[in-house]
């Protein structure tokens, strides 16, 4: 058997020595032979992936770049990008009516409403609502300016059974001081809710010894980073309004354990917040406030345009006033009621303005507590019915009508014929507080009408339509 040494993957005759290397210099073609070994393959790789790397440097621009230490793409950051910014579909503007002073959206739509109403950037705040489609999903949108197309995208939710929202979101750091506009979007619909977020100016900071209570209760409050003797109001909650109590602060802008009440302020997540008169500096603090949850109903639940309707709610802050909303919070309230010692409001009523059909949407908000609460109604339609003195006759034949089901004291339009084209106006004339009228207008058949004649009688304010005929073949009615 042959033996071999320690070099036993090289063959005898191929193993190094100094003959050997004097007898491959004098080969013919005056090269040696070298062996590929791991330690050549391996430096051949190294010397591969160092040129690759420069190769790709200088595809890039050179050594001269700016360095991304963003830890993504560039790429990546302009998908990001667009998923953080999203087109706002603009609502359908709804039509409005009058209400007193205060114009009022005719069709109930989505409604929106923010708590705490400042939110400092970095801060957290609820959004409540309702009025979009059950189990749908919404998108929360913030925009720098109200005419902005494009908002960024804070968060979604998705809609209970009864098509209302509640969600938590926290205002980005960088979102400014100026106010903002808060959109919650239906995603594929043009259902769209929007709210004012208020930010505040200059910041400034400010502690508070315990971080629950209830209103009425003493708590301490230091605060700095405002002018040296300078005047704050103290708010809970809001920034607008008379201040719960006014505080001065030192030679170096601060203020040192306060002893301060507790003011109404919204239920759970709270704000207590310092306004600088001058500076317009101000700081925030958490605060827990404890128990506040309204309830309000609404009687008749379902009625006509022109009747009345009475509002009662309780559990409101003692004392303060409430701003009622009829289908938008946008704008000015439709009306505003006081709730007395005990946070009740006590049979509010007004009258439901012409104009209004459907289903109606209330929502009550404590001016001070931001406590907020929704209810209905149902607006009826008017269903007015009409008789002729006389159910058929002969040319020259005067017939009058016997109406009954208007709004009260409305003025009723009165039409012969149909068709846009073949109708013409015969008469106008008045309905007595019942919305009944007996013997009014007077209409002369004309021998075209032998044949039959139908008639409109419509009320200008209500809308509703009475119909009656004479001469026709199927008898009363139309």
């Amino acid at each position: 058997m042959p033996e071999y040494d320690d070099d036993w993957d090289v063959p005898e005759d191929d193993r190094d020595d100094p003959e050997n290397e004097e007898n491959e210099e004098n080969t013919p073609d005056g090269e040696k032979k070298k062996k590929l070994t791991w330690k050549t393959v391996l430096l051949a790789l190294v010397v591969f992936a160092i040129v690759g790397s420069l190769v790709q440097v200088v595809a890039r621009g050179g050594f001269g770049g700016a360095l991304n230490t963003t830890g993504s793409s560039g790429g990546a950051q302009k998908k990001e990008h667009s998923r953080q910014e999203q087109e706002i579909r603009p609502p359908k503007q709804p039509k409005t009516i009058r209400l007193g002073n205060q114009r009022v959206p005719q069709a109930s739509g989505p409604i929106i409403v923010i708590n705490p109403g400042l939110v400092t950037p970095g801060g957290s705040a609820a959004v409540e609502g309702g009025g979009f489609d059950k189990k749908a999903t919404v998108d929360i949108l913030l925009k720098a300016r109200k005419s902005d197309t494009k908002g960024r995208a804070i968060g979604s939710v998705r809609s209970d059974r009864f098509g209302s929202i509640y969600a938590r979101f926290t205002m980005p750091e960088n979102a400014g001081t100026r106010p903002a506009t808060l959109v919650a979007q239906q995603r594929n619909s043009r259902k769209t809710a929007e709210a004012k977020v208020i930010t505040g100016g200059a910041v400034g900071t400010a502690k508070i010894n315990k971080m629950v209570g209830r209103p009425g209760d003493v708590v301490t409050v230091s605060a700095r980073g405002f002018r040296p003797g300078e005047s704050i109001n103290v708010f809970w909650g809001r920034t607008t309004g008379i201040p719960v109590t006014t505080l001065h602060t030192d030679s170096s802008g601060g203020v040192a354990h306060a002893a301060i009440k507790v003011g109404v302020a919204p239920t759970g997540s709270s704000t207590l917040v310092l306004v600088g008169k001058r500076s317009k500096t101000t700081a925030t603090a958490p605060f827990q406030m404890l128990a506040m949850y309204p309830s309000m109903k609404s009687k008749p639940y379902a009625l006509k345009a022109g009747q009345r309707i009475t509002l009662s709610a309780n559990k409101f802050a003692p004392g303060e006033r409430v701003l009622v909303y009829i289908n938008s919070t946008g704008g000015l309230p439709a009306f505003t009621a006081q709730a007395n010692g005990m946070g009740q409001i006590r049979d509010v009523a007004f009258n439901v303005p012409f104009g209004l059909k459907g289903r109606q949407t209330l929502m009550a908000i404590g001016d001070q507590s931001r406590a907020v609460v929704r209810s209905g109604f149902t607006v009826l339609p008017y269903s007015p019915s009409a008789e002729p003195s006389a159910f058929g006759g002969r040319a020259g034949t005067t017939l009058s009508f016997y109406v009954a089901g208007f709004a009260p004291g409305e003025t009723v339009n009165a039409y012969a014929g149909s068709g846009s084209k073949g109708q013409r106006k015969i008469g106008t004339f008045q309905v007595d507080d019942r919305g009944k009228a007996e013997a009014v207008g007077s209409y002369k058949i004309t021998p075209a009408d032998e044949s039959g004649v139908s008639f409109q009688l419509i009320g200008q304010k209500s809308g509703g339509i009475a119909k009656a005929s004479i001469n026709m073949s199927q008898g009363r009615g139309d």
